[in-house]
């Protein structure tokens, strides 16, 4: 066979290239559904505290439906009355402060940084990191906290958030997402 009659060499198939294009996921897809369920996670870990603290309010002037839909809310369902509404806010205390102080830190730092040329207007940043530019100084704390926040978001607050789902299951029952209902859990022993 001449070399003008051979076929056409094709490329192997991979199991990307059988994937349809628009099912596929790019990276930045995917960095971005993470940094959404991080900053909703954020939220959810940083109002437990006042929400916690309004729905005990609520329980103590005589109003525990509300408060039991309060907290139903911030958790995601679950059976709560009064009484475990009350004992949420003690035994998840730690939990939810830590949160809300270490969240609180996050917006406070995130804002301070985004405004950073209102916030050290009257200082000499030109021996400040990234200097002697204003916006050289700018730009370098601000990639340096957006690594911080990452990092923040995604690991500490996280596992906060994780510690605060597991009081709500404990306490709620059943209907909080991710709980194994209660006779799959007593099936096991």
């Amino acid at each position: 066979m001449s070399p003008l009659h051979r076929p056409a060499r094709t490329a192997p198939v991979t199991p990307a290239a059988r994937i349809p294009r628009t099912a596929r996921i790019s990276r930045t897809a995917r960095i971005s559904r993470t940094a959404r369920a991080d900053v909703r996670t954020a939220g959810r870990a940083f109002l437990a505290l006042p929400a916690g603290l309004a729905a005990a309010g609520l329980v103590l002037v005589g109003r525990p439906a509300s408060a039991a839909r309060l907290r139903a809310r911030l958790s995601g369902g679950g059976a709560w009355t009064g009484g475990r509404t009350l004992g949420r806010t003690v035994l998840g205390l730690p939990l939810d402060a830590a949160a809300f102080v270490l969240t609180g830190y996050a917006l406070f730092n995130s804002a301070r940084n985004v405004a950073y040329p209102l916030w050290y207007a009257g200082t000499d940043y030109h021996q400040a990191w990234g200097g002697p530019t204003l916006a050289g100084v700018w730009a370098v704390h601000a990639v340096g906290w957006l690594l911080c926040l990452a990092v923040l978001l995604h690991w500490p607050v996280r596992w906060l958030a994780k510690g605060q789902r597991a009081v709500d299951r404990r306490l709620a029952g059943d209907g909080v997402r991710g709980t194994v209902s209660s006779t799959a859990g007593a099936s096991r022993g």
